[in-house]
């Protein structure tokens, strides 16, 4: 539910941007000056965007402390109950300065689910299928963003063209935001974070329930009896501080996993999914099929290509997945840019190709760097440093991705299609990356990452 509180967000807002009753009513459409409209479309929406990745960066920097201090389970609960503020200010925001407040307390919530949630699926998952887990994170993402597009279809379709088509669809997203809340309640704290505060007895518990074995099974306590001897070896290396980032076999790990968040935001991904829409729209089609038909397409293309991802990290592994998901998106991207300049010139079936390059590269994102990236950052900082690890990754993340919102519409306005060969440029570079420096960890326990770093 944490993903998929991210990824409705990501629908939501697509659409919303698009509609005319909220442009109109932020300032952003219905102005005398044509030039003066577009500039504010541009600095709006892209603020609008910018704000909320700026809330999940901050979300994501204190939830490297709070994952700690408090634990996975908790940490859950407040990022969820900061989520479903954030909501309830956007749907009442009648000024721009409450939608952003808004915008950013969501942010905030965002920030904190999306790095906690993968690493509590990490220490309470079998090492054989941890990957798997962990790549339900992005499936729930895309079902959210599937799942927007749809219920915003039928808003766009259904209300009438008043304030109240926009709050109803920004209201919506207190429904998974409620659910998350409720199911917090019932979910186990992390064995792992239990045995480091001393509470062996509830880990074993925990352990026998995840598994569903007694607690005396040999199964259970095989593992406990590693986690025990995991912590017991970190405690004789170090306290867990932030100067140990800096260590060698600790601060190559920190390198790439800043690196590949990094890379995961630089291929264009979230650019494409919040401005869908227009960029569609700049193809060649019409507002109305790129508005619904075309946006749901893409999304259901997101939703669906995670299926493979989700089969083959434990058959192909991480890297693989990585260097031939990063060469598909890619050449996705050439043709893009390509397709759409020759559309100009030579007609509307170079439209039709771009639009399936995008696709493509959709589905190339959606079953490799979508989860992986978040499956290989849970896996791979001991214990001690998890939290503060993964962090930085997240960190990574969000701030990359604020960048890309605010300047992604300035780079079309000003080179237009060329921003495809941008994108495209980014994941060759990140191919290479993969190739020389990302290390398989497919099979791994936790607490073999050390002995692999």
């Amino acid at each position: 539910m944490g993903g998929m509180l991210f990824g409705y967000e990501v629908g939501v807002i697509n659409q919303v941007l698009e509609m005319d009753t909220f442009a109109t009513h932020f300032g952003y459409r219905g102005l005398a000056d044509p030039d003066f409209e577009s500039e504010m479309k541009t600095s709006r929406t892209g603020d609008i965007t910018m704000t909320f990745l700026l809330g999940c960066l901050g979300g994501a920097l204190i939830v490297s402390y709070l994952a700690d201090k408090i634990g996975r389970k908790f940490s859950i609960l407040t990022g969820s109950v900061l989520f479903n503020v954030g909501a309830i200010l956007q749907v009442i925001a009648n000024t721009f300065g409450v939608l952003v407040v808004g915008r950013v307390v969501a942010g905030l919530g965002v920030g904190i689910l999306s790095m906690v949630v993968p690493l509590f699926i990490a220490e309470t998952a079998p090492s054989h299928l941890r990957g798997r887990m962990v790549t339900v994170q992005q499936l729930m993402i895309t079902i959210g963003i599937l799942i927007a597009s749809i219920v915003n279809a039928i808003i766009i379709k259904t209300v009438e063209k008043t304030n109240v088509e926009w709050r109803l669809a920004l209201g919506m997203q207190l429904v998974p935001g409620s659910a998350l809340l409720l199911i917090n309640f019932f979910m186990p704290y992390s064995p792992r974070w239990l045995m480091t505060r001393g509470r062996e007895e509830e880990a074993t518990a925990t352990v026998a329930r995840l598994r569903s074995l007694p607690a005396d099974d040999s199964v259970v306590q095989t593992e406990i009896r590693e986690i025990r001897e995991g912590i017991e070896l970190e405690r004789q290396v170090g306290t867990g501080s932030l100067k140990e980032l800096l260590m060698p076999g600790i601060f190559n790990r920190v390198i790439i996993a800043f690196m590949l968040q990094l890379g995961q935001q630089w291929t264009g991904i979230n650019f494409i999914m919040y401005y869908a829409t227009s960029l569609i729209e700049r193809m060649g089609f019409s507002k109305e099929q790129a508005t619904i038909p075309f946006t749901i397409a893409n999304n259901a293309i997101n939703f669906i290509g995670t299926f493979p991802g989700m089969y083959l990290v434990e058959r192909m592994g991480r890297k693989k997945l990585l260097m031939g998901g990063a060469l598909v998106m890619g050449v996705s991207q050439f043709i893009a840019c390509l397709a759409i300049g020759l559309s100009e010139n030579h007609g509307s079936a170079w439209s039709w190709v771009a639009i399936f390059s995008l696709y493509g590269f959709v589905l190339g994102f959606a079953s490799t760097w979508g989860p992986i990236v978040w499956v290989y950052q849970s896996e791979i900082f001991p214990l001690r440093l998890r939290g503060k690890g993964t962090g930085i990754g997240t960190m990574s993340n969000w701030g990359w991705n604020a960048v890309i919102a605010k300047v992604g519409p300035i780079m079309v306005k000003n080179i237009d299609f060329y921003t495809y060969l941008v994108f495209g440029g980014a994941c060759i570079g990140m191919f290479l990356f993969t190739l020389l420096f990302v290390k398989e960890t497919m099979g791994k326990t936790l607490e073999q990452m050390d002995d692999l770093f």
